[in-house]
């Protein structure tokens, strides 16, 4: 396709040099109607990128968000294990508490068989 634009426009310029003043007016016209394309071409290549880095912008702080809050979830799961597991040390503490013979007594019934 660009190779068939590229001899078009050669094409153009070779009509400029047979026709002469005619051949110049037309040349200069083509001109005049690519430079509008290529404006127009550039204004929606320009609005298309501003589209999107908007939506660029909009999914990283989506992306940031959803971040965040697997942070905090992750955060409140590990603080309530935590408490959970203190609970648990708290629970085998008291227990082995309960169960512990005190030294004395155990020395007085080795003794006492």
């Amino acid at each position: 396709m660009y190779e068939k634009i590229w001899l078009a426009g050669l094409g153009a310029y070779a009509r400029y040099e047979k026709l002469g003043q005619e051949g110049k007016k037309l040349f200069e016209e083509l001109v005049e109607d690519g430079e509008d394309v290529r404006d127009r071409a550039s204004d929606k290549v320009d609005e298309l990128k501003g589209k999107a880095q908007e939506k660029i912008n909009e999914t990283i702080a989506k992306l940031k968000e959803i971040v965040r809050l697997e942070k905090n979830d992750d955060v409140q799961d590990l603080s309530h294990q935590i408490e959970e597991l203190s609970k648990a040390v708290k629970a085998l503490a008291a227990a082995e508490k309960k169960t512990k013979v005190p030294a004395r007594t155990t020395a007085a019934a080795k003794k006492a068989s």
